[in-house]
C-alpha cells in the first residue's frame, strides 16, 4: 500500500514539474528595449561617411544599431559604444554578420569624416561613423524621433551637445523596431539581439506598442483552419527545400553555374511578398526552372486549388505584419528591401 502510494505522489510530482516546466518555457520573451510602433526611416537621405554616401538600404538584410552623438562626447557617447561592443562580443559570428553599427555625429561642423572614421573604428573594426549637412542630419533624426540641442559655445568657442542617448534598432526592412536606453547592459543588449535575428519580434508585440503611422491592423486575412493544415502540406511538399523553419538555403542570393538560384526563404526573412497571389500562385503551380539541374518542380498535378490556399496561408502567418500588409497593399512607403525610386526632373 505505502509503495503504491509513494508511486502516486511521485506521479504527480513529476507532472507538477511538467507542468511548471511547460509553462516557463511558454513564457514569451520579454525585451529588454522598449519596442515601438514600426515606423520607416525615410531610405532616400544619404548620410556621408569616410568611403562615401550611405544610407540604410545599404544594410537591408542586416539590423542596423544607431547611435546619435558627437566625438567630444565625455561620457555617455564612449560608454554608450562600449557596450555595444561588448553585446556584440557575446553573439555568434553568424549572429554579428547580420548587425552594423552607426554611429551618426550631429556635430558636423567639428567632426569631420576622417576623425568619425577613426572614433568609430576605436569600438569596433566595422563600425561606421557618419554625418551629414544639417539638413540631412535633421531629416533623420526627425524621422526616428530623435532630439538634439547644439549649446551656445563659451568664451573659447567649446560648446556640448545634448542629445538622445538611446540605441535605435532598424530591422532588415527598414523599420525602426526597438529602443534600448542608455542604462540597458550589455548582456541585455545581447539577449534582445540574439531573439530578434533568430525570432523577431512578435506581432502582438508590435500592436500593443501603440500608434503608428503605418498601419499595423493586418489587413491580410488568416483563416486558422488553413493556416493549419498549410503547415503539414508545407512540411510534405516544401520543407525539404526550403526548411522546416521556412529559411531557405545559405547563400541563395548567388546565382549557380546555370543561372539558377537555391531555394530562397519563404519567412520573416524572404522577398516573396513582394509577389502579387496570383504570381506565388503560378509558380507553385508551373514550378520555376524546370530544365536545369535545381529548380522547383511544378505541382498544379498533386495540389489542389485549396491545398495551395492554405499553403499559402501558413507562409502568411510567418511575416512581419508589415510585409503582410504591404502584400495587401496597404503600406504607403516600400519597405527597403525595394530599390529607391529614381527622380525624374519635370520637363
Amino acid at each position: 500500500m505505502n509503495k503504491k502510494r509513494t508511486l502516486i505522489l511521485t506521479g504527480i510530482a513529476l507532472l507538477l514539474i511538467a507542468v511548471i516546466v511547460g509553462v516557463v518555457l511558454n513564457q514569451p520573451y520579454k525585451f529588454h528595449g522598449f519596442i515601438v510602433p514600426p515606423v520607416q526611416h525615410d531610405n532616400h537621405v544619404f548620410l556621408r561617411t569616410q568611403d562615401g554616401p550611405m544610407n540604410l538600404t545599404t544594410y537591408h538584410d542586416k539590423y542596423v544599431l544607431l547611435y546619435f552623438g558627437y566625438t567630444y562626447c565625455p561620457d555617455v557617447c564612449p560608454t554608450s559604444l562600449a557596450k555595444l561592443k561588448t553585446a556584440l562580443a557575446e553573439l555568434t559570428d553568424k549572429q554579428r554578420k547580420q548587425v552594423q553599427v552607426i554611429f551618426v555625429s550631429v556635430d558636423p561642423d567639428r567632426d569631420t569624416l576622417e576623425k568619425l572614421n577613426e572614433y568609430a573604428k576605436l569600438f569596433g573594426t566595422d563600425f561606421i561613423g557618419a554625418t551629414g549637412t544639417r539638413t540631412e542630419i535633421d531629416l533623420v533624426t526627425e524621422s526616428l524621433g530623435v532630439e538634439y540641442k547644439i549649446n551656445p559655445p563659451d568664451e573659447n568657442g567649446n560648446y556640448s551637445v545634448d542629445h538622445s542617448a538611446n540605441t535605435y534598432v532598424i530591422d532588415p526592412m527598414g523599420y525602426l523596431v526597438m529602443m534600448w536606453s542608455h542604462d540597458t547592459l550589455a548582456e541585455e543588449i545581447a539577449e534582445d539581439l540574439t531573439y530578434l535575428i533568430e525570432t523577431g519580434i512578435p506581432v502582438d508585440q508590435q500592436l500593443l506598442a501603440g500608434p503608428t503611422p503605418t498601419s499595423v491592423i493586418c489587413s491580410l486575412t488568416l483563416i486558422p483552419e488553413f493556416v493549419e493544415s498549410g503547415q503539414g502540406l508545407y512540411e510534405h511538399n516544401c520543407a525539404q527545400c526550403h526548411g522546416v523553419d521556412l529559411g531557405g538555403i545559405p547563400g541563395w542570393r548567388t546565382p549557380l553555374a546555370d543561372g539558377s538560384h537555391l531555394a530562397p526563404p519563404l519567412g520573416i526573412s524572404s522577398v516573396i511578398w513582394q509577389k502579387t497571389e496570383a504570381e506565388l500562385i503560378e509558380t507553385i503551380k508551373q514550378g520555376k526552372n524546370l530544365n536545369k539541374p535545381i529548380h522547383m518542380p511544378a505541382f498544379e498535378s498533386t495540389l489542389s486549388d485549396e491545398e495551395i490556399n492554405s499553403i499559402l496561408q501558413y507562409i502568411y502567418s510567418k511575416w512581419s505584419i508589415n510585409q503582410k500588409n504591404y502584400y495587401a497593399g496597404n503600406l504607403t512607403q516600400t519597405p527597403m528591401f525595394s530599390p529607391a525610386p529614381t527622380s525624374t526632373p519635370t520637363p
